[in-house]
């Protein structure tokens, strides 16, 4: 606090005149009777156009319902102080499997005075008309945040259906922007069981449009990764309230198959691995490890000629198969005949001989020559050796295979993932990752059912095996795989 000669404080009582806000409405061509009558009609109606258009109003049909008003704010001064208004908001860092952006908290009166005046007009003008061309009856309240996008952000497939949310909308206000760019709406069409399927609409964020959509079962959108390194997509999203539609049951995509133990040479058994890791006295070093954190990577696992000869064959092999759906998934799975070599390691991974290595890596019964699992205290033990031992039942399963990672590969948490719902080993080999950084994403994460803090991550590292026991509580995804990935092509994984 400044203070005077004499060394009092000196305070300000002067009257501070309140900001001035331009005056705004919404475009005036919105309420003329042909505006209200196409928009009511293209929206009531099925029809066999793909989009229809009227002066700054245009209507895409399809995959679902979806109304982009140009210039829907006059008033160009309130837009730019309202830019200004909203980037001197404290915005916050979100990033879990679905998105990865910067976010404002919910926005209200008290927000900004620009913040206010655009509250006011969305509730008083502009929900009765979305209401009226429409026919959706919705509440007085509507939610708001304000979000930008950087290089590298997005937002992934999603239907935003939660308990109320009746509209979606979005207010753009960025600059110049372009398709190449990145950063665009999305809209998915759905398949006939109800999931995602392919991206079939694609809408550009241009200043002062606002894009619009009825939350349904089908309203599956996403903002594609940002790829400009120099701009930031602003904008301004929500939701007007009123009766939540009916959510129809969608059938489980079927789970990845068992697949069968084999039996393999012990000489090519042997041939795969470091040595080191087939002596007693280091497994039980890394037994001690593993039983502590339940989790353990394993550098230089594989022998180093057998490693750099697979790089090559999974480089060399091109054939891949996109999976989903793009709400649990995005990545590429081994399509088509193996090689030789690509052949033997998978027999590898799924060999009787690995299964009871694991078992004497992790103390975990995955083998019925290995010991019982030694994760019981002795002392809880001692207290029920007079009660009925249930005996354990033995019947290990094994899912996986080899993928390819290239930018737009991803998994999301779904609390519905059968696979999800059961104890298991995780483990984890990747392949051609040199050059890899944290930044390029297809990390595993590990988190707590119903919570976002990361537990466990692991990253890609050369020649590595990761395990991780994960129980019935703990759920996991693979961070989405941005364009900085490119640097290195992209790279494979066992897993």
């Amino acid at each position: 606090m400044p203070k005077t000669k004499l060394g009092s404080e000196t305070k300000n009582y002067g009257y501070k005149k309140p900001k001035t806000v331009p005056n705004c409405g919404l475009n005036k061509h919105l309420d003329e009777s042909d505006s209200v009558e196409f928009s009511q009609t293209c929206f009531s109606k099925e029809t066999d156009t793909k989009e229809t258009k009227k002066d700054h109003i245009s209507i895409f049909k399809e995959p679902f319902s979806c109304c982009v008003i140009e210039n829907v704010i006059e008033g160009e001064d309130f837009l730019t102080g309202l830019k200004a208004e909203l980037l001197e908001l404290e915005f916050v860092q979100k990033s879990n499997d679905l998105y990865k952006f910067r976010q404002s908290s919910s926005l209200s009166s008290s927000s900004g005075p620009h913040i206010a005046q655009l509250r006011s007009l969305l509730l008083d003008q502009l929900r009765p008309w979305i209401s009226k061309v429409m026919g959706i009856k919705l509440g007085d309240t509507v939610d708001m945040f304000c979000a930008q996008y950087s290089h590298t952000d997005t937002l992934l497939c999603h239907d935003d259906e939660l308990e109320g949310r009746r509209v979606a909308f979005i207010l753009y206000l960025t600059g110049e922007w372009s398709e190449e760019d990145g950063g665009l709406l999305e809209l998915f069409n759905t398949d006939s069981d109800g999931n995602p399927k392919d991206v079939v609409q694609k809408l550009l964020p241009v200043h002062n449009s606002f894009a619009f959509f009825e939350v349904s079962p089908i309203s599956f959108h996403q903002v594609s990764e940002v790829l400009s390194t120099t701009k930031t997509r602003l904008s301004l999203g929500g939701w007007f309230h009123g009766p939540t539609l009916p959510r129809p049951s969608r059938s489980l995509p079927t789970s990845s198959p068992c697949l069968t133990c084999v039996e393999m040479d012990e000489d090519e058994f042997y041939s795969w691995l470091n040595p080191s890791y087939l002596d007693p006295e280091t497994q039980g070093d890394i037994q001690s490890k593993f039983e502590e954190s339940s989790e353990i990577s394993l550098p230089g696992f594989l022998a180093p000629d057998k490693y750099s000869a697979l790089c090559r064959a999974l480089q060399g092999h091109s054939k891949w198969e996109t999976v989903g759906p793009p709400d649990r998934r995005s990545c590429q799975v081994q399509a088509g005949d193996s090689c030789q070599l690509l052949h033997s390691c998978h027999k590898l991974f799924t060999s009787e001989a690995f299964f009871l290595l694991l078992s004497n890596l992790t103390g975990l019964k995955l083998h019925e020559l290995a010991p019982e699992d030694s994760d019981e205290d002795p002392d809880e033990e001692d207290e029920n050796d007079d009660e009925e031992k249930v005996p354990k039942i033995y019947n290990p399963r094994c899912r996986g295979g080899f993928s390819l990672w290239s930018p737009g590969c991803y998994s999301l948490i779904r609390d519905d993932d059968q696979e999800q719902a059961e104890y298991a080993l995780d483990l984890r080999m990747f392949f051609n990752v040199s050059g890899w950084m944290e930044e390029m994403g297809g990390q595993t994460s590990y988190i707590a059912r119903g919570e976002d803090e990361e537990l466990i991550t692991v990253e890609p590292e050369e020649n590595t095996l990761s395990l991780v026991y994960r129980d019935k509580d703990s759920l996991k995804f693979v961070k989405y795989v941005n364009t900085r990935v490119t640097d290195i092509e992209h790279f494979h994984d066992a897993a």
